[in-house]
């Protein structure tokens, strides 16, 4: 019987230091995890049948040309011209604002180039323009980057593009000018190349 009331103390002086330790610890040594935010993206508009997204985090200037391209696209009948001209907005707003990106492989305007073009150029942005862009995962960066603030189509034209087999496309060469809400140095000129993609154009060629 004895030997049984000596364990049972054991026990009961064990678990007790465990409690003990347990309490001191909480007290004097453990922090409560802090939550890290993280930068999240969501698209709140689409054009399905040529694959254009509108984000939260888009710009108000990209927002007033994807409604207007929306507007465009949904006639039965739309001026051609002014598509591409639109497109071609929305590719270098959305490519030349970096500010909104979340890291240099957050390439932005992928969705208006030519699809087999746009590995290519993905790699030369990351490599060229974003190369520096700091990881904005957490929501904390601080860097100063560029946003664009307004943008002119200062030509378009008929163009003949040469691919890559040597046979040509018929096309439209557009030139553009832009400005930032802030100069940092980064391109505000420049020209594209735009040539059918399935049942959109894309830019296959861009010169800043």
């Amino acid at each position: 019987m004895r030997k049984k009331y000596k364990i049972l103390m054991i026990v009961i002086i064990s678990i007790a230091v465990i409690l003990g330790g347990l309490l001191i610890y909480q007290k004097f040594f453990y922090k409560e995890p802090v939550e890290t935010p993280v930068n999240t993206v969501t698209v709140t508009n689409t054009i399905d049948e040529y694959g254009y997204t509108l984000e939260d985090r888009d710009t108000a200037l990209f927002e007033e040309k994807f409604h207007e391209l929306e507007t465009l696209l949904n006639q039965e009948e739309f001026d051609q011209e002014e598509y591409v001209s639109l497109v071609s907005q929305l590719f270098i707003i959305d490519f030349y604002t970096i500010d909104n990106k979340i890291s240099r492989y957050d390439i932005g305007g992928l969705e208006y180039v030519y699809t087999d073009a746009v590995a290519s150029l993905k790699s030369v942005a990351q490599n060229s323009i974003y190369k520096t862009v700091e990881n904005n995962l957490d929501d904390t960066r601080t860097q100063d980057l560029p946003e664009v603030a307004s943008i002119t189509v200062d030509s378009i034209s008929d163009y003949e593009y040469i691919m890559p087999d040597e046979s040509t496309v018929a096309g439209y060469r557009v030139a553009l000018s832009w400005t930032y809400t802030e100069n940092l140095g980064y391109d505000s000129e420049g020209v594209l190349v735009l040539i059918p993609d399935g049942n959109k154009v894309g830019v296959v060629y861009f010169n800043p």
